[in-house]
């Protein structure tokens, strides 16, 4: 009898193990769904209501280079223009547009930021840009950033898309033989590389600047998660590949500004740091070693992200501008000029 006793003891401590065991897992499941649910809405989930009025900070450090663009940008912001356009999917994309003083220049430069960033972070580039060729300057708000409406971001997709309507906007107001620079930094560098490897890519566009640009969503997930969890990055990218899939009817792995940078028909100069954690340089030689045009990038060694021009202003300036120099000469051989 006591034997029996025994026996069923242990059978009813087995199970209550297995139960315990099987709510535990549960929980684990459940938690882990809901921390790929966060990281999911903050990569692709824009915050709304989105401000209908572009207010100049309270306080901005000028001690910077971007600060004083900054400054720069809000002290004669009544000489940007604001215009609106539409991208393919309806959304309505807004943007600053400062004409040239010579009324004849055809050239345009696109400016476009990073992720989680203002257009006004662009200013100083702008502003470069101008000191070295006689030019138009166009701030573009992505989707979802600054006025510019859209619900998600799609880290590179969708907005190297949304170029498309800003190629046309510039050949509306300065003819079909204008000449278009694009200047990205974050994010923004791999809208612009993303749309360059499109095949009805715009051929007004004469060169892009790409400042510490994202390789891809993929490679920025696994550099930056173990910072925040001991979690598999590979079970997390996983999950939010899925549920990018299930809401937009894409695979994240296309986030890829390396895959097919052989399409990249035009100069291309990309700016990196050497200390950069968030695209570390061994991700954006990959872009670099598959590009098979014109091409040229500068690693500066004590930068971070985002950094270079901060850090070496001198050398920075110097090599944007023999890169228009050089996509200038290509114009000249075409006969584009």
């Amino acid at each position: 009898m006591s034997d029996n006793n025994s026996h069923i003891a242990v059978i009813i401590i087995t199970v209550l193990i297995v139960v315990l065991a099987a709510i535990l897992a549960g929980l684990l499941i459940l938690m882990f769904f809901s921390y790929t649910e966060k990281i999911y809405r903050k990569l692709f989930k824009r915050p709304k209501p989105l401000p209908q009025v572009d207010r100049s900070p309270k306080k901005i450090d000028r001690s910077t280079i971007i600060g004083r663009g900054k400054n720069w940008f809000y002290t004669f912001h009544n000489e940007w223009l604001g215009v609106r356009t539409t991208s393919f999917d309806g959304c309505k994309l807004s943007g600053y547009y400062r004409p040239s003083s010579d009324s004849t220049c055809r050239n345009m430069v696109i400016l476009v930021h990073g992720y989680d960033e203002s257009p006004a972070e662009m200013a100083a580039y702008a502003r470069l840009m101008m000191r070295k060729v006689q030019c138009h300057c166009l701030i573009t708000h992505m989707r979802g950033h600054g006025m510019s409406t859209g619900k998600n971001f799609t880290w590179g997709l969708m907005e190297s898309v949304d170029l498309n309507p800003w190629f046309e906007f510039t050949r509306r107001r300065l003819g079909n033989n204008c000449r278009i620079y694009l200047v990205g930094r974050d994010v923004g560098a791999t809208a612009c590389l993303l749309a360059a490897q499109q095949k009805d890519f715009d051929r007004n566009v004469c060169g892009i600047i790409a400042d510490s640009p994202m390789t891809s969503l993929t490679s920025y997930l696994k550099v930056t998660l173990p910072l925040s969890t001991k979690m598999s990055p590979d079970w997390i990218i996983g999950r939010v590949r899925k549920l990018a899939s299930r809401d937009f009817g894409f695979d994240i792995n296309r986030c890829d500004a390396s895959s097919h940078a052989s399409s990249i028909k035009i100069p291309v100069l990309i700016f990196q740091g050497g200390e950069d954690e968030v695209t570390p340089p061994s991700a954006t030689r990959d872009i670099y070693d598959n590009l098979r045009c014109s091409k040229r990038m500068v690693i500066v060694n004590n930068a971070k992200h985002l950094d270079c021009y901060e850090r070496s202003q001198a050398m920075y300036e110097r090599e944007v501008q023999k890169f228009i120099e050089s996509c200038l000469s290509r114009l000249a051989k075409l006969g584009r000029l």
